[in-house]
């Protein structure tokens, strides 16, 4: 499970990161958190931005139901040759 943890030393490598402001709401049994952080240094922020999205592709791959295998036995599907060609000869007579 994927986590976010902000300390004094967390902070320490974000220094121009403060916070904004935060709110909470709860709608239908499920409660959502949103949190404002200002930077002025656009690496820190593409920083923080990555670190987001790879916490989301981790909750995405853990969504994803994986594929069981089939419980048919498939038949191996054999490679064949193409037909050949039907070209009819009617001899050498060509008048």
């Amino acid at each position: 499970m994927t986590s976010i943890y902000f300390s004094d030393a967390t902070l320490k490598s974000f220094s121009d990161a403060t916070l904004k402001s935060f709110s909470a709401a709860t709608k239908g049994g499920k409660s959502t958190i949103k949190i404002e952080i200002e930077t002025a240094d656009r690496y820190q922020m593409a920083s923080i931005l990555n670190q987001l999205d790879e916490i989301e592709a981790e909750q995405k791959a853990a969504k994803t139901p994986r594929k069981t295998p089939s419980k048919k036995t498939e038949a191996p599907l054999l490679a064949l040759p193409a037909p050949l060609k039907q070209i009819s000869f009617h001899g050498d007579d060509h008048d």
